[in-house]
C-alpha cells in the first residue's frame, strides 16, 4: 500500500515537475523573442516611422530628391569604405599568415599585440595619428620638419584600414587553423612551391572568407563616424553628417531619412556576407581531414617578402600607437618642450574618475546580462523547433550590420516617452550596449552548441529531466567557454563602444568613451591618452582575471550539477 502511495507521490510529483518545467521554457522563450522585438525592432520601426511623420502628419519630404542631396557624402562614404576595406582584408591577411607560420614566443607576441588592439577604445587611432602626424606631429614636424595638413580623406582611410586589420587578422587566423593540412601536402609532394600551393591551393579554399572579411570591413567603414568627425577635417561621410544633422542641429528626421540611405548597402552587405559565411564552413566542413600540427608552408621570394613588409607596417604602426598612447598621458608641452607631468592625471581624478566606474559598472552588468541572453537565444534558435527561426535569427544580427548613428536614434525615438520611458537613465545604455553586441554573442553560443551532442540532452529527458532541467544542468554547464569568452566579448566592447552610445548619454550617465571623445575633440590629448590607458589596463585585468578564475575551478561545479541528473533518473528508476 505504502509501495503504491509512494509511486502515486512521485508520478504527481514528476507531473507537476514537468509542467512547471514546461511553463518556466515557454515563459523563457517568450521573454527572448519579446526582447529581441521590443529593443531592435521596435526602434528601427519607430526610426522608419520618424523619418515619414512630422508634426503627426505623413509626409515624404524628407526623401524628397534624398539621394541628389547626399550623393556627395555617399559618394565619399563608399570610396572611404571601399579603400579601407580592400586594405585591411590585405593586411589582414598578410598577417595571419605570418601567425600561421610563427612558432614558440613569437607568434604569442604577435597574437598578444592583436589581443590588446581588440580592447582598445575606438578613437585611439585618430588620437594616435594627430600626435605622430598632425601639424606639430613627432614624425613630420619633429623628425621631418614638415607641416602638413593631415585631416583628409587619406588619413581616414588609413586609420580605418589599421584599425579593422586586428578582427580580419584574427579571423582568417582561425580559417587558416581549419584547412586540411593533407590537401597542401599532397600539393608538396606533386611538385608545387610553396608559393605556387599558396595561390593554387590555398587561396582558393580562402575566397569565401576573402570576400568575408572585405565585406565586414566596408560595413564597419560605413557606420564609422568617429574617424571622419576626428581626422576627416572637410571631408566628410554620410554617417558624420547625421551624426552633425543630430547633435549639431537636431534635425532628427533628417537623420533618420540618412540612415535609411546608409541602411541599403549595408544590409545588402550583410546578406553577402552571410552567403559567402555559409559557403566557406561548406567548404571546410567537406574536407574533414587533419587540421593539427605546423603549418606545412613556409613562404619564400617575392611572398615572403611582401608578407614580412605587411607585417611590419601593421606591427610597427600599433607599437608606436600604444608607446605613443601610453607615454603621452604624463607628458607636458610648454613651448614645444616636453618634459614629465602628472598634471593630467590630477584632471582625471578632479572630473573624470566617476565615467571610468561608471563604465565599469556598465560593462560587468552587460557582460553578465549580455552573454546569458545571448547563450539562451542561440540554444532556442539552434535546439528548439521556433516559429518564425529564419526571422528571429535575422533580427538579432541586424544589430551588428547597421551603423551606431541608427541604433542610437532607434532608442531615441523608440523609448522617450510611456509606458517604456527611458531616456536619460542608466538602464537604455545598458540595454542599447547589450543588444548592439548580442550578434557576436549568439554566434559564440552557436559554435559552442555544435560541440555538444544532442544525445546528452535526450538522456537527460530519459532519466527524467524536464526542459529547464536539460538547459539548467546540461546545456549551461557544458557552455562555461562559451560564457567566459562572451563575457569578455561584452566586457571589452562595451568599455570601448561609441558609436550608438554617444546619442544617449545624459550629462548624469557619462561612461569613459565620451569622456574620451570630449577630450579628443577638445584638443587635450595628454586627458584623452590617460582615458585610452585606463581604458585598456582595466579591460585586460578583467578579462584575465575571469579567464583565470573559470580556469581554476576546473569542471567540478558542471560535474556536481550534472549529478542531480542521475539522482533523479535512479529515483525515476526505482519508483517504477
Amino acid at each position: 500500500m505504502n509501495k503504491r502511495l509512494n509511486k502515486r507521490v512521485f508520478l504527481v510529483n514528476t507531473l507537476f515537475s514537468d509542467i512547471l518545467g514546461r511553463a518556466a521554457d515557454c515563459g523563457i522563450l517568450l521573454f527572448l523573442v519579446g526582447a529581441l522585438a521590443v529593443f531592435i525592432f521596435y526602434p528601427l520601426f519607430c526610426l522608419s516611422l520618424k523619418s515619414i511623420l512630422i508634426d503627426g502628419q505623413f509626409t515624404l519630404q524628407e526623401y524628397e530628391n534624398l539621394f541628389g542631396k547626399n550623393a556627395g557624402l555617399l559618394k565619399h562614404s563608399l570610396f572611404t569604405a571601399s579603400f579601407s576595406a580592400v586594405l585591411s582584408t590585405i593586411l589582414g591577411i598578410l598577417v595571419a599568415m605570418k601567425l600561421s607560420v610563427s612558432t614558440g614566443k613569437r607568434k604569442l607576441f604577435y597574437r598578444a599585440i592583436l589581443l590588446m588592439t581588440m580592447v582598445s577604445p575606438p578613437f585611439i587611432s585618430s588620437l594616435f595619428y594627430i600626435q605622430l602626424f598632425g601639424r606639430r606631429g613627432w614624425i613630420t614636424w619633429r623628425l621631418l620638419g614638415l607641416s602638413i595638413n593631415p585631416y583628409n580623406k587619406w588619413g581616414i582611410i588609413a586609420m580605418q584600414s589599421i584599425h579593422f586589420t586586428s578582427l580580419n587578422a584574427l579571423f582568417m587566423t582561425g580559417i587558416m587553423e581549419k584547412l586540411d593540412r593533407r590537401i597542401i601536402h599532397a600539393a608538396r609532394d606533386l611538385g608545387a612551391s610553396p608559393t605556387a600551393a599558396f595561390f593554387q591551393v590555398i587561396v582558393p579554399m580562402l575566397k569565401p572568407a576573402m570576400w568575408g572579411c572585405l565585406i565586414l570591413s566596408f560595413v564597419r567603414s560605413l557606420s564609422d563616424f568617429g574617424t571622419p568627425a576626428v581626422i576627416g577635417g572637410r571631408y566628410s561621410t554620410l554617417a558624420s553628417e547625421i551624426y552633425m544633422q543630430l547633435i549639431g542641429y537636431a534635425k532628427t528626421e533628417k537623420a533618420a531619412a540618412m540612415n535609411m540611405l546608409l541602411l541599403i548597402p549595408a544590409v545588402l552587405a550583410f546578406i553577402s556576407y552571410r552567403f559567402l559565411m555559409k559557403q566557406s564552413d561548406r567548404m571546410l566542413a567537406s574536407e574533414n581531414g587533419k587540421t593539427e600540427g605546423e603549418f606545412p608552408i613556409r613562404f619564400e621570394g617575392l611572398l615572403n617578402v611582401v608578407m614580412n613588409l605587411g607585417v611590419w607596417l601593421f606591427y610597427g604602426m600599433m607599437l608606436m600607437q600604444y608607446f605613443c598612447i601610453f607615454i603621452t598621458g604624463f607628458l607636458k608641452s610648454r613651448k614645444g618642450v616636453y618634459s614629465f607631468s602628472l598634471e593630467h592625471v590630477k584632471k582625471i581624478a578632479e572630473f573624470h574618475g566617476s565615467s571610468i566606474l561608471r563604465s565599469v559598472e556598465y560593462s560587468l552588468f552587460v557582460a553578465v546580462f549580455g552573454t546569458l541572453f545571448g547563450l539562451l537565444l542561440s540554444y532556442y534558435l539552434e535546439r528548439r523547433k521556433v516559429v518564425g527561426k529564419w526571422g528571429w535569427d535575422f533580427l538579432s544580427s541586424l544589430p551588428y550590420l547597421l551603423p551606431g548613428t541608427c541604433f542610437g536614434l532607434g532608442y531615441i525615438m523608440a523609448f522617450n516617452k510611456e509606458p517604456l520611458r527611458l531616456t536619460g537613465t542608466a538602464a537604455i545604455i545598458v540595454l542599447n550596449m547589450a543588444f548592439k553586441q548580442l550578434p557576436a554573442v549568439t554566434k559564440i553560443g552557436s559554435a559552442s552548441l555544435a560541440q555538444i551532442h544532442r544525445r546528452l540532452e535526450d538522456a537527460a529527458r530519459d532519466l527524467g529531466a524536464n526542459r529547464l532541467s536539460v538547459i539548467r544542468d546540461v546545456i549551461l554547464p557544458n557552455l562555461k567557454t562559451a560564457f567566459v569568452t562572451g563575457f569578455i566579448y561584452n566586457f571589452a566592447s562595451s568599455m570601448t563602444t561609441a558609436g550608438a552610445v554617444l546619442f544617449l548619454i545624459s550629462a548624469r550617465h557619462k561612461v569613459a568613451v565620451y569622456t574620451l571623445f570630449d577630450a579628443i575633440n577638445s584638443g587635450e590629448y595628454g586627458v584623452a591618452s590617460l582615458i585610452s590607458s585606463i581604458i585598456i589596463v582595466i579591460t585586460i585585468a578583467v578579462s584575465g582575471g575571469v579567464s583565470l578564475l573559470f580556469s581554476e575551478r576546473g569542471e567540478k561545479p558542471a560535474g556536481e550539477k550534472k549529478n542531480r541528473i542521475w539522482r533523479k533518473g535512479r529515483a525515476h528508476v526505482s519508483g517504477n
